[in-house]
């Protein structure tokens, strides 16, 4: 009776362990299928290396000719590393692109600096100068365009980052894009898309190309006369966002997304060790 309630309870173990040991073999080979892709595909992806002067930057295939700063205190500094990742670098590279075909940024990822180091770094190492506002849902459009105040027992208006950037040639950094409200960021909806913006003082903004041509044909003081302000064609713009409804948040409508080439910002890549399947198998085993 004994032998035969032993090997009946050998039975019934092998009985449990054996798909036990099948959906642990199956769960390693996938995982193992997937570390496999994604060692190869790190190392298909091309390697890339940064070169650095005071007149150019290259990254990659890449190179942007580099103009000094005239407010050298605008420009962020000790964000650029020695040592930059590949996967930084590839982020950068995207960037300088992006910057010399006159594009605006979109950087999407989760919750985290990474996407605010990368854009303070891809500005210190093209020494461009740099306008920032973090966005609320206490942000106004005089956040954005212009503020009034009272100087002397007179209201006058001051120009906020968005008008500072445009005019000066800065690059505008807007930080938690995805918690402004939904009627304050189609302000810079005409600014983004063909350079212009009407002021509140009465100034209106056009792109330097427009302004150029009449230049030809006018005088500054007419311009100035009919308060016409150029654009700098320097001017660009980095939204620094998180993925909603994902997180919580606003959603982008969809012609301002449509002004920005957008890029994900993930974490650097997991890599899964030898360990991590150890652990795993005995978890399994166990919970068995």
């Amino acid at each position: 009776m004994k032998a035969d309630s032993c090997n009946g309870t050998q039975t019934e173990t092998s009985m449990y362990a054996e798909p036990t040991m099948r959906r642990v073999a199956v769960l390693h080979k996938i995982l193992r299928n997937s570390f496999i892709t994604q060692q190869h595909a790190a190392v298909s992806r091309q390697h890339i290396k940064y070169y650095s002067s005071k007149y150019h930057v290259t990254i990659g295939d890449v190179t942007k000719e580099v103009k000094p700063a005239r407010n050298p205190q605008f420009v962020p500094l000790n964000y650029l590393k020695k040592e930059l990742s590949q996967e930084s670098l590839h982020h950068l590279r995207w960037m300088l692109q992006k910057d010399l075909l006159g594009q605006d940024i979109f950087l999407i990822g989760r919750p985290g600096p990474l996407r605010r180091q990368l854009a303070m770094q891809y500005l210190e190492m093209t020494g461009r100068e740099l306008e920032y506002l973090a966005l609320s849902r206490d942000t106004t459009e005089a956040d954005l365009k212009q503020r009034r105040e009272i100087q002397n027992g007179t209201a006058e208006y001051f120009d906020q980052c968005a008008v500072r950037a445009a005019i000066e040639g800065r690059i505008l950094i807007l930080e938690g894009i995805e918690k402004a409200e939904r009627n304050v960021l189609p302000i810079l909806n005409n600014l983004l898309e063909n350079r212009e913006m009407n002021l509140e003082d009465g100034r209106f903004l056009i792109p330097a190309s427009r302004y150029d041509k009449l230049l030809k044909e006018y005088s500054p003081e007419e311009l100035d006369r009919w308060d016409l302000v150029r654009v700098s064609e320097d001017f660009r713009v980095i939204a620094l966002g998180i993925p909603v409804p994902r997180y919580l948040g606003n959603p982008l409508d969809p012609p301002l997304r449509s002004r920005f080439q957008a890029r994900d910002i993930s974490g650097h890549a997991f890599k899964v060790s030898d360990t991590f399947y150890i652990i795993l198998i005995k978890k399994l085993l166990w919970n068995k």
